[in-house]
Formats: C-alpha cells, structure tokens, sequence
C-alpha cells in the first residue's frame, strides 16, 4: 500500500490551526461544542434535519489548497447525505443557511405536487 494511507491524518481547530491527536480528542469529544447549527425542517409528514458540524480532520483540499473542516448533512428517517463542506465557519453559516433554505423550498413543492396528485381524479 503506498504510504499515504499509512500517514495519520491532520487535526485541526475551528480557525484552521493544526493541532495535536491529544487536543483533538478533546474536541471530537465535544460533540454540542462541534456543532455550528441545526435545523428541523418539517413540511407535511416529512421531517428532515439539516446540521453542519466543525470536523476537527480535514475532509479534503479545497481548490485554493486549504482543509476542508465543516460539513453540513442532510438526514430523515431513510438516509444520511453530505450536501456542503466549507473552509471556513463563516461559509459553513452561509452554506448551512442556504441549504436550509434550498431543501425547504424542495419539500414544500414534493409536498404540494404530491397533495395535486392526489386530488385529481
């Protein structure tokens, strides 16, 4: 196996800092802490929960080369979906809120065009 799957992975602090496996502990510990937002959506029977999260581990590079340290996910009953990564809090607030807002607008129209269906004939 080439040697970068071997290499422990980089830890990091909200502001983009490396960090040591022993603070990192302490933060992936800290799950409330970890949490930047979360959102329940409800339209009609469905319930989906939007939540964008600090990672600590760098989910990847960024096309400018920085890690990848926020994640918002989308999950109901059924599934669980990884929709935005950020490098920033700042774009991780902006990309929660935009989220939140594109799959609102998304289940109230499935939601209307199921209750249409349903009326006709």
């Amino acid at each position: 196996m080439p040697a970068e799957y071997h290499r422990p992975p980089d830890y990091y602090r909200w502001d983009g800092r490396r960090i040591t496996a022993e603070e990192a502990q302490g933060l992936l510990l800290d799950v409330r802490g970890r949490l930047l937002a979360q959102d329940v959506i409800r339209v009609g029977a469905v319930v989906v929960v939007v939540s964008t999260w600090f990672t600590v581990i760098d989910l990847g590079l960024a096309a400018n080369g920085r890690p990848l340290l926020w994640q918002t996910i989308v999950s109901d009953h059924a599934m669980h979906a990884d929709i935005g990564q950020y490098t920033t809090r700042e774009k991780a607030v902006r990309g929660h809120a935009q989220a939140v807002s594109m799959i609102t607008s998304r289940l109230r129209g499935l939601v209307a065009r199921a209750a249409l269906d349903e009326a006709r004939p």
